[in-house]
């Protein structure tokens, strides 16, 4: 079982120099997304691994690596291919903007 986050915490730590990458899908990111966050969707890292990360410039292997997505069952399934260093953000996106964090 992966490591986790509050949405709060992760938009602390975001603001600390923590990269949070969101594994949804681009349509889905696009649509609203939080300021600072990589597109790394789920999709390509089943396909390409920690390769998917490597080519959107996110060091996989770095620690403290924030994973959201919707709900947290998406980034749950993708901090599990990261090892101890990923850390699911707890209700995704819809917790995020139910907290009323800074959305883009």
């Amino acid at each position: 079982m992966s490591k986790s986050v509050s949405v709060n915490e992760a938009a602390e730590r975001v603001k600390t120099g923590a990269v949070l990458v969101d594994v949804r899908e681009i349509e889905e990111f696009r649509a609203v997304s939080a300021p600072g966050a990589v597109n790394v969707p789920l999709s390509l890292i089943q396909k390409l691994g920690k390769d998917a990360y490597r080519n959107l410039g996110v060091d996989p292997d770095q620690s403290d690596l924030l994973v959201i997505c919707r709900s947290g069952g998406r980034s749950g399934m993708a901090c599990g291919g990261l090892g101890d260093n990923a850390i699911n953000v707890d209700g995704g996106m819809l917790a995020w903007e139910a907290a009323g964090l800074p959305t883009r």
